[in-house]
């Protein structure tokens, strides 16, 4: 594995062509020359202080060694090991609801792609939080378990999709009980949990599962995906291409509201707060405010991130190819 500190750098490799056609063309423009002066077999005698072979191989040694430097510029770092280091942070679990009212579109350009853009911006800010992602619709699933690897994360999070768990509905009560299950309990970090969702529950419970976070220190902050108003669900065929909408018993349109009165419970009663989904997603920008201001645990985890710079051999190289070319003589080697 290689990467370059200083990858600005690379963009004036592009100089090290110009100057070999530039020496090529010198290279032959400076025969034509010397064979105006004599002819070949008399150069020797006519010139004998113009090599042309000597300096063209003098020249390419010198346009390598800028090469070479460039090449270390650019920092190069090669090679990893896994190493401990020492963090800091909370544990946070994002519980995601998947369930199909989140395709509803009261929220641009519809509620779970909007969550999904604002959980990765999230995930940009933190540094040193343990970070779990729970998804959840008629059941909820530990999809990731605690981790630092936030692009991992993010990649799982961008294949989160409405209607990946098979059981139909929604259930807050399932989805906490499953997030409180993400959490270590030996660990004295203290416990987040990002409860994103419209607020829709199909099921009771959830106050009952929130009381039980509270017990376990677990602060819940509910983030509600929706608006007031809210929004038909639409139907989708496999090509992404809306169908139709989620149809009532009676033959009525389904609209899925934001419910906030329950969202707004859950969250007081675990000491965390509510918020309603806002277009630039200021919303996360308090939580992680909170968060940074709550208990850290300090830990021990492995990355790999020891990179060790190589530069010190382009260096040399360049060194050597630069004594090389002042070691060739301006001109033929002649005998007495």
């Amino acid at each position: 594995m290689i990467r370059f500190a200083n990858p600005d750098y690379l963009h004036f490799l592009w100089v090290i062509p110009v100057l070999l056609l530039i020496i090529w063309w010198e290279y032959g423009w400076r025969l034509k020359s010397m064979s105006r002066w004599a002819s070949e077999p008399l150069w020797d005698a006519a010139l004998p202080d113009r090599a042309p072979g000597r300096k063209l191989a003098k020249r390419l040694l010198i346009v390598l060694a800028i090469a070479m430097l460039l090449a270390a510029l650019t920092g190069p770092q090669i090679g990893t090991r896994m190493v401990e280091v020492t963090r800091e942070g909370s544990d946070i679990a994002i519980v995601i609801d998947v369930s199909q009212s989140m395709l509803a579109e009261d929220i641009t350009p519809n509620r779970m792609m909007k969550a999904r853009h604002e959980v990765v911006k999230f995930l940009g800010r933190l540094h040193g939080d343990r970070v779990a992602l729970v998804p959840f619709a008629g059941v909820a699933f530990v999809q990731v378990p605690l981790t630092l690897d936030y692009a991992a994360v993010t990649s799982i999070l961008h294949a989160l999709e409405p209607g990946m768990i098979p059981q139909p509905g929604t259930s807050l009560s399932e989805a906490i009980k499953q997030a409180r299950r993400a959490f270590r309990e030996e660990s004295r970090a203290q416990k987040i949990m990002l409860l994103i969702t419209d607020g829709e529950d199909h099921e009771a419970g959830a106050i009952d599962q929130a009381k039980e976070a509270a017990r376990e220190n677990i602060i819940i902050y509910t983030i509600g995906m929706a608006s007031p108003s809210g929004g038909p669900v639409p139907i989708k065929n496999t090509r992404g291409k809306i169908t139709g909408y989620k149809q009532e018993r009676g033959g009525g349109t389904v609209i899925s509201r934001l419910n906030e009165k329950l969202l707004t419970d859950i969250a007081r009663i675990t000491g965390g707060e509510y918020f309603r989904s806002t277009a630039v997603g200021s919303e996360f920008k308090q939580i992680f405010k909170k968060v940074a201001k709550l208990d850290k645990e300090e830990f021990e985890a492995k990355e790999f991130t020891d990179y060790e710079h190589r530069f010190q051999w382009f260096l040399l190289t360049a060194l050597l190819l630069i004594i090389a070319a002042e070691l060739i003589p301006p001109g033929r080697l002649r005998r007495k």
